[in-house]
C-alpha cells in the first residue's frame, strides 16, 4: 500500500487573510476592505464586523484543520500492520477534530449567505468575500474526502463525535424558526364584523360594499387591518354575530360554513370545514344589521 500523501492547499490564497496570524492579524489585514464595504453597503461598523467576526472563525476552523492533517501526516504509516495503537488513536482524533470543523465551516458559511440575503442590501465586495470564502470550503472538503480514502486503507474513517455543536444546533434552531414562522403564515387568517357605515369607514369594503381585495387575498393598501382580528384558522371553529342580519361579504364555499339562527337574531358563524372555508381567501368579512 503507498504510504499517505497529504496535499497541502493553500487554504488562504486570497490575499485578504493571512493563515498563520491570529483574529488580531486577520482584522487588521481586513481593515482596508472594512472601510471600502463601509461605504458602498452604508451599513454600520457593528454589521461589518459581525460578518469579519465570523468569517475570521472559518478561518480559525481552517487553521486548526491544516494542523490536524498534520497530525494524520506525522503519524500515519505504509500498511495498518505499520500503525501502532498510540499512532492510530491520534488519526482517529484528528480525523474526527476534522470532520467536526468541517461540518461546522458548512453550517457557518451557509448561515452568512443566508444573512446577506436577508439582509436586502447588494454588496459586491462582501458577496465576493464569502464566495471566495465558501470556494475554499470546497476545495478543502474535497481534499478531506481524498484523505479519508486513504486512511480507510489503514481501516480508520472518520466518526461522528457525541458532542454538541454550537454552530450547528444554531443553525438547527434557525431553521425551526423558519420552519415555525412559514407554518403559522401559512395557517394565519383575518375576521372582521361591522355595519356598513363601520366597514366603510375602515377601506375593507368600498362605497359599491364590495370587499377591497385585489388579487384574490391582497387587500388594498389604505384597508385598516387594526380592525381586523388576527387568528389561526385552525383554531377559530366559530365567530359569534348576534345582530339582526349578518351577511358574508368575502366569498366562502357554500357548505363550508353555517349561520345560525337563534330568536330571530344571527348569534353566530359556524366554521364546518376551515380547510374549504378559507381556501378562497384568508379574510372573512360579516356586514351586520
Amino acid at each position: 500500500m503507498k504510504k499517505l500523501i497529504f496535499i497541502n492547499t493553500a487554504i488562504m490564497a486570497f490575499a485578504l487573510v493571512s493563515c498563520g496570524g491570529g483574529s488580531d492579524a486577520k482584522i487588521k489585514a481586513m481593515q482596508n476592505q472594512i472601510d471600502s464595504l463601509q461605504s458602498v453597503s452604508g451599513g454600520t461598523s457593528e454589521d461589518l464586523n459581525s460578518y469579519i467576526a465570523e468569517m475570521n472563525t472559518i478561518y480559525d476552523r481552517l487553521d486548526e484543520i491544516k494542523r490536524n492533517e498534520g497530525i494524520i501526516s506525522d503519524n500515519s504509516a505504509e500498511t495498518e500492520a505499520d500503525l501502532s495503537d498510540d499512532k492510530r488513536a491520534k488519526i482517529q482524533e484528528s480525523i474526527n477534530t476534522i470532520q467536526q470543523l468541517m461540518d461546522e465551516n458548512k453550517s457557518k458559511i451557509d448561515g452568512l449567505n443566508k444573512k446577506l440575503k436577508n439582509s436586502g442590501k447588494q454588496n459586491k465586495q462582501l458577496e465576493t468575500l464569502i464566495a471566495n470564502l465558501n470556494q475554499q470550503i470546497v476545495e478543502k472538503d474535497k481534499e478531506i474526502s481524498d484523505l479519508k480514502d486513504q486512511l480507510a486503507t489503514l481501516n480508520i474513517r472518520a466518526e461522528i463525535l457525541a458532542v454538541k455543536n454550537d454552530s450547528l444546533n444554531n443553525v438547527n434552531a434557525e431553521n425551526q424558526t423558519t420552519i415555525t414562522n412559514q407554518d403559522t403564515e401559512l395557517n394565519t387568517v383575518y375576521y372582521c364584523m361591522g355595519t356598513f357605515k363601520e366597514l366603510t369607514n375602515n377601506k375593507v369594503l368600498d362605497k359599491g360594499g364590495a370587499f377591497a381585495a385585489k388579487a384574490g387575498s391582497k387587500l388594498s393598501a389604505d384597508v385598516n387591518m387594526d380592525y381586523f382580528v388576527k387568528t389561526d384558522k385552525r383554531k377559530v371553529n366559530e365567530i359569534q354575530i348576534g345582530a339582526k342580519k349578518a351577511t358574508l361579504k368575502t366569498s366562502h364555499p357554500s357548505g363550508s360554513y353555517t349561520l345560525v339562527t337563534e330568536n330571530k337574531k344571527v348569534t353566530k358563524l359556524v366554521i364546518n370545514d376551515p380547510t374549504k372555508f378559507w381556501n378562497n381567501s384568508k379574510y372573512c368579512v360579516v356586514m351586520v344589521e
